[in-house]
């Protein structure tokens, strides 16, 4: 049983609206594909009412078909007693095979050159099937067939014959799709083992509730579409009715073609037997060719594909990458079957398949044990998720891996490469050995393990490659490798995905993501070192997600919680929000009790540091506005409020008297450190920053040699502070400097941002160059006898210098290179330009 679109994107509401404002009682409306003849579609029912419901009328062919399933289950007796069960078994695989054809291929075949040519309703109008005048045979049967199916009332010359072929096809639908289910159910019944069902086995436990939630799945989705969708109507006639998510097409992508199968492998797990388990995936692949040749296209061209416009692909950052670094090329993944985007020109590519390769080899060589094989495996999975999770976790915290790059004279996206080949390198390499482990495992314990444990475990081992593709899929390279913890900056719109397989889950990879981790357990027949492992690989995946991602994901896109399809499905659930109401009520109480209890010493909490800060603030503030005429706080004027390194800013300030303390000072900030808030600073000044009285740091002659003047009377103090080349910040940005009351980081005056940029250096002329670098490095006190060095500024150091002449030529030189010359600035400017001319001549 399928449906169209509603199986891929959404479905149908009911075709009946109320209007409670009237009272009346709409019904929706449709209208043909090409003849766009609009009429309302006649009450119809589904397929378990239509055939087996007595109060509902019955056509011949279903009678016929309600016959034909009971005839059936009477065959199957009759050949049970006379050939013995295994040859009834084989009888009714065939007709299992013969109608599942029938279904895939008879009803596919019908349903693509429907969609593409109308081919049944071109039929229906060429042999005038529905034409009261017609004498043939064939349409005085479709006519009587239609006549005993539908209502008295029901006239079919009143509706187009898009509709009338579509009740006929519903028929045929009902023989096949019924003929179906039947022969497979009575195949599996003669597979069932003869000793028995022991109703206490995990088999039949997790097989009857996979049988279960099949039940529920196409229970609830036929809920949802309705037979309108059930049998395909959009192929011949398309219904004027809104689209929505509700229900079982929350929780998976084409729910009535993956886990509308699930008890497929419900009964194979029943049986135990592998046979019945293959049938079954042989049938559940027919149905996913099904949906790709038949349905999809067909949704394709009624619906459009699926997209989201409101947010940019992460492929679009991926490209962007490419396209602003030329060195840039696509990491190295491995898809489980292959190798994608394997570069000859990478070292580290060939040193991924080499060490895969040679682990294999030498595990085929040396034959390990199956407990060295263990612990190795162990090892290299705890090490490995160790290691790449402490470089997300300070890289998500200070930038901890990116600074490490840069440091060094590295760029961004070299680091972020770096990542790559880490976290790739991380992922292959215990999944090889988990492999080599569980291999090993299962040649040992062979011939005492079972096929359908097998299957069952590749089955997981699939999902679990299919949700890894599907993540790919959804949020390319750049999110598969965490580009949002490296390159921030890429991303311009700050918002999370809700496509292909987020549109169901928000972490797939925490939940389907080790499926084939526990697979390999069922595999090995549950042993207790496969056990370990999958709780190893589930546990490290769970703490990265809950204390790393979660976090920084926050951080990055804000605390707005999206709820994900099957959190909306399981909040739809009566029981289940039942059980919520009873834990909000439960937490609600305890709040009410909490802040009843602490009620009185809130009340009486005045003179605590937190309130007393808090009084402080707002006292300032009240002193600002009040004494505002008497505050000053300004900057030197420059031309676009531009300070040129390593000219110095001269800053102006006055305050009321009443306000002034001794130990007011004044820093320098980057405007990203401190835009957060206003009032206080929360970020470190990192040494820049003077005092406005030599009076208050007597003993701090280093942060009091930027005082110029200061003058103090009985309404006002004032003075002059300059920040030269000793507390100035040498990283071009956007700044502000910030007044500070007495030692602490309360904020009373700010100036107006103003930007800091290095200057602009010539670099087509070795000679202007290397003047001026000699001019820059003068004026900071870093240059002795023609060499950049280092103890003449606090805050121009080698590292510094690298960042002047990346910014200021365009031409990055490493820390490296500026070490090994010993800082010769005529050196440097010769390399300068010499790299300058070879990038020129491969232009």
């Amino acid at each position: 049983m399928s449906v169209n679109y509603s199986e891929t994107i959404c479905s149908f509401q009911d075709t009946a609206i109320n209007n409670i404002g009237t009272g009346k009682k709409y019904q929706t409306m449709a209208h043909t594909r090409s003849s766009n003849i609009r009429f309302v579609p006649a009450v119809t029912h589904d397929m378990v009412r239509s055939l087996f419901d007595p109060t509902i009328k019955k056509s011949f062919l279903e009678c016929c078909i309600t016959l034909s399933i009971f005839a059936n289950f009477g065959l199957c007796y009759l050949f049970n007693l006379k050939f013995g069960q295994s040859l009834t078994k084989v009888f009714y695989l065939f007709q299992y095979i013969l109608w599942r054809l029938s279904y895939n291929l008879g009803i596919g075949i019908l349903l693509h050159y429907q969609s593409k040519n109308e081919s049944l309703t071109s039929f229906a109008k060429l042999n005038k099937l529905f034409d009261k005048k017609s004498t043939s045979k064939l349409a005085k049967f479709c006519q009587f067939e239609i006549s005993t199916k539908m209502a008295n009332d029901y006239n079919m010359h009143n509706y187009p014959e898009e509709f009338n072929i579509w009740l006929l096809f519903r028929q045929f639908v009902d023989l096949i799709l019924m003929q179906d289910f039947t022969t497979y159910i009575l195949f599996v019944y003669c597979s069932l083992p003869s000793e028995g069902i022991d109703f206490k086995n995990w088999r039949i436990l997790v097989g009857t509730s996979m049988i279960l939630f099949n039940i529920w799945v196409k229970v609830d989705a036929h809920r949802v579409v309705k037979d309108y969708a059930w049998y395909w109507g959009d192929f011949f006639f398309l219904q004027d009715s809104e689209l929505t998510f509700d229900g079982v097409f929350n929780i998976s992508p084409h729910p009535m073609y993956s886990i509308g199968y699930l008890g497929y492998y419900g009964i194979s797990l029943i049986c135990g037997d592998y046979k019945v388990l293959l049938i079954s995936i042989w049938g559940h692949i027919l149905q996913f060719l099904f949906l790709k040749y038949v349905e999809n296209p067909h949704i394709e061209e009624i619906y459009g594909s699926e997209s989201d416009t409101n947010q940019l692909s992460n492929s679009y950052i991926d490209d962007l990458i490419v396209k602003e670094n030329y060195d840039y090329s696509r990491p190295l993944i491995s898809t489980g079957l292959r190798w994608k985007h394997y570069d000859l020109l990478r070292f580290s590519d060939h040193f991924t398949i080499l060490s895969i390769l040679a682990v294999v080899l030498i595990a085929i060589k040396t034959k390990p044990t199956e407990k060295a094989l263990f612990i190795i495996t162990i090892t290299a999975k705890i090490f490995s998720a160790s290691f790449t999770s402490y470089i997300l976790f300070k890289q998500s915290k200070d930038k901890w891996f990116t600074k490490i790059f840069l440091k060094n004279g590295y760029t961004q996206i070299y680091c972020y490469q770096q990542w790559q080949f880490i976290y790739n390198y991380s992922f292959v390499l215990p999944t090889t050995l988990l492999i080599l482990q569980t291999t090993s495992k299962i040649y040992n314990l062979y011939p005492n393990i079972e096929y359908t444990q097998i299957i069952f475990g590749g089955i997981l081992c699939a999902i679990q490659m299919w949700c890894n593709s599907e993540i790919r899929a959804a949020i390319s390279d750049f999110g598969w490798f965490y580009g949002d913890f490296f390159l921030i900056n890429y991303i311009s719109e700050r918002r999370l995905t809700s496509q292909g397989i987020y549109r169901y889950l928000n972490n797939p990879e925490a939940i389907l993501g080790t499926a084939g981790i526990w697979g390999t357990a069922l595999m090995t027949n549950f042993c207790y070192e496969n056990i370990i492992l999958a709780i190893i690989w589930t546990s490290t995946n769970f703490i990265f997600v809950k204390f790393i991602e979660k976090p920084h994901v926050s951080k990055i896109y804000g605390n707005e919680t999206r709820i994900s399809g099957v959190g909306k499905t399981l909040q739809g659930l009566k029981p289940l929000r039942m059980i919520y109401d009873i834990f909000d009520d439960i937490g609600s109480l305890f709040l009410r009790n909490l802040i009843a209890s602490n009620k009185h010493a809130l009340n009486h909490s005045a003179a605590s540091p937190l309130h007393l800060e808090f009084s402080i603030q707002e006292a300032l503030e009240n002193a600002n506005a009040k004494l505002a005429p008497n505050c000053k706080f300004n900057l030197e004027p420059k031309p676009n409020d531009e300070y040129v390194l390593p000219e110095s800013i001269k800053i102006s300030w006055q305050l009321p008297i009443e306000l002034y303390n001794n130990r007011d000072w004044i820093g320098l900030y980057n405007v990203l450190d401190t835009r957060t808030n206003r009032y206080r600073t929360k970020v470190s000044s990192s040494g820049h920053w003077c005092g406005t009285s030599r009076e208050g740091y007597k003993s701090d002659k280093q942060n009091t040699m930027a005082i110029k003047e200061f003058h103090k009377n009985s309404k006002v103090v004032k003075g002059v502070v300059v920040f030269d080349y000793n507390l100035l910040i040498f990283e071009p940005g956007i700044y502000e400097v910030r007044y500070h009351s007495n030692g602490g980081h309360n904020v009373i005056m700010s100036s107006q941002p103003f930007q800091i940029k290095f200057p602009k250096f010539e670099i087509t002329d070795q000679e202007i160059l290397h003047s001026n670098l000699v001019n820059f490095l003068t004026k900071v006190n870093s240059i002795n006898d023609g060499k950049f060095v280092e103890n003449g500024s606090k805050y121009f150091n080698t590292r510094t210098f690298s960042c002047l002449l990346k910014k200021s030529t365009g031409i990055d030189i490493s820390i490296e290179f500026i070490k090994k010359v010993s800082g010769d600035l005529k050196i440097i400017s010769h390399r300068l330009c010499e790299i300058k001319k070879i990038l020129d001549s491969l232009d």
